[in-house]
């Protein structure tokens, strides 16, 4: 039983790290960032998770946060991939439309389609 436990922990770890560092790791590769590997992708994941969580605590404006974060966001990701502020701005356009992607193919696999069937 506490072997089973372990694995389904493993297996949401495993499905977290395809759907949030994977796509991180691509969109750096296509702009040819210079550090492109999963440590520097796992660091910049946590740090824009990091830097999202304290934009929205800090900032009550929706839009000057959604700037914030974007402009932000590009800078971190252009910084620990060793690129430019608009090749981290694609980085982070390219990951987000994976990301989006992702979580729909999964939602649509677990909890199945929304669509009625005629």
């Amino acid at each position: 039983m506490a072997g089973e436990a372990y694995l389904e922990i493993l297996i949401v770890f495993a499905v977290l790290a395809v759907a949030l560092v994977a796509p991180v790791m691509l969109g750096a590769r296509l702009v040819n960032a210079r550090n492109t590997g999963f440590g520097s992708a796992v660091l910049a994941v946590v740090i824009l998770a990091a830097l999202s969580s304290g934009i929205e605590g800090f900032v009550a404006n929706k839009l000057v946060a959604i700037v914030a974060m974007v402009t932000l966001g590009a800078m971190v990701l252009a910084g620990i991939l060793g690129t430019t502020f608009l090749r981290g701005l694609a980085v982070s356009a390219i990951a987000t439309i994976i990301q989006v992607g992702v979580i729909l193919l999964l939602a649509v696999a677990v909890f199945g389609s929304a669509l009625p069937v005629s």
